[in-house]
């Protein structure tokens, strides 16, 4: 179902309650512009099987624009670069002296990277609606927590900003999970921590041989 790996479901993932949501949500697209379109809501899941997954990024919420929101956290679909991507492929000319030629992550989420916002669909800035909106997702989020922690194999758990601390505080002091924190890669927040990170470079001493690929 939703063209999701069979370890997804085997690993103890809720569809009855991913059902639930996307029925809400399919209500709310008849009214306004839910983004991103219905059929990416999951792509995160979806290009990332869950006995693939070695690296969990937590974000917050699909980017507020079609051109750019396509269900992976921080991936975009348009030739213009977000300013918090921006500050990502800084940071990783940084370290590996790599450039990006894509805004599109999806080859990171092949490698294993889980791309995975708290809320899954995007209504509108208001502060109100983001609030529904991840508070609507947060069952099925906490499911996908549980479900990555109950393997018991290897995981980075990179944790940018206060939301994401805050989202993903099941993972701290779990067996095999190692968790990063430092702040939001945004314009306002990246120059107090993000800048001055070592993630991806700790990230694949953690995995040696199984290390990502960054500049992909």
């Amino acid at each position: 179902m939703y063209g999701l790996d069979k370890s997804w479901i085997e690993g103890g993932l809720d569809l009855d309650l991913i059902n639930r949501v996307m029925d809400i949500i399919a209500q709310k697209r008849k009214q306004c512009e839910i983004l991103p379109a219905e059929g990416n809501v999951l792509n995160a899941l979806r290009l990332t099987p869950l006995d693939n997954v070695k690296v969990l990024i937590i974000g917050q919420d699909p980017y507020p624009s079609a051109e750019h929101a396509h269900g992976l956290a921080f991936s975009s679909l348009s030739d213009k670069t977000p300013a918090s991507l921006k500050n990502i492929f800084k940071k990783l000319e940084q370290d590996f002296g790599c450039k990006h030629n894509s805004n599109t992550l999806t080859e990171w989420g092949k490698q294993g990277v889980l791309l995975l916002n708290t809320s899954l669909t995007f209504e509108g800035k208001d502060t109100k609606l983001l609030k529904e909106h991840t508070k609507l997702w947060k069952p099925v989020i906490d499911n996908i927590y549980q479900v990555l922690i109950n393997r018991g194999t290897t995981l980075v758990v990179m944790r940018w900003g206060a939301h994401a601390q805050k989202s993903g505080e099941v993972f701290e002091n779990k067996k095999n999970v190692y968790v990063m924190d430092t702040t939001h890669p945004s314009p306002l927040s990246a120059h107090r921590g993000f800048m001055e990170c070592d993630h991806f470079t700790k990230c694949n001493e953690i995995l040696k041989e199984k290390a990502i690929d960054w500049a992909t």
